[in-house]
């Protein structure tokens, strides 16, 4: 048998890590969506980070504390919201390619992807209060975390991206089906 004890610098240390992990992984989150998706991707780069500010915000304005497993289901929940990003973009090439105008191909893959992002997101928030009434006290600052922020992601990915599209092929300022993900082809 051996018994340790843990200062609290080790465990402020692996919190610093994880704060710097959050960041190199949203830095590179942004990069890749940039870099996959075009304009598209700064749709979703910008809903990304309205989904962190409101996700903060809501965990400051409930007091909760940030352990190291709240931190990860917060990481974790990062990825769903670009999971349904992925998706809906992904939808939206396929509409753009399959020669559809701008405004109708974000209608179009928006409503096909809703059913299969509704889907993803409901059974991580039907696991997450699962682990968060069975589980131990770091089990349920993940779940909590986890379930709070695939949440707020769905409304962020749904609401926030389809506005900024919307504005964005409203506004008429890019025409090139191109500058959203889709292949280089004239102006439409």
């Amino acid at each position: 048998m051996e018994v340790r004890t843990v200062g609290p610098s080790l465990g402020q240390d692996s919190k610093d890590k994880s704060v710097v992990a959050f960041t190199i992984g949203l830095s590179l989150v942004i990069i890749f969506m940039l870099a996959v998706y075009r304009m598209a991707g700064f749709v979703a780069d910008v809903a990304l980070l309205v989904y962190v500010l409101i996700l903060l915000g809501i965990l400051n304005m409930l007091h909760a504390t940030l352990t190291l497993p709240s931190v990860a289901g917060v990481i974790l929940s990062i990825g769903m919201a670009v999971d349904a990003n992925v998706l809906i973009f992904e939808r939206f090439k396929e509409e753009i390619a399959s020669g559809k105008l701008l405004r109708l191909a974000v209608q179009s893959g928006f409503k096909r992807a809703f059913v299969t992002i509704f889907d993803a997101n409901m059974t991580v928030i039907i696991t997450s209060c699962i682990l968060f009434f069975l589980g131990s006290a770091t089990v349920k600052g993940f779940a909590f975390s986890l379930g709070l922020g695939v949440a707020v992601s769905m409304f962020t990915a749904i609401t926030v991206s389809r506005t900024l599209l919307m504005f964005l092929i409203d506004a008429n300022w890019i025409h090139n089906p191109w500058w959203f993900g889709g292949k280089r082809g004239y102006d439409r």
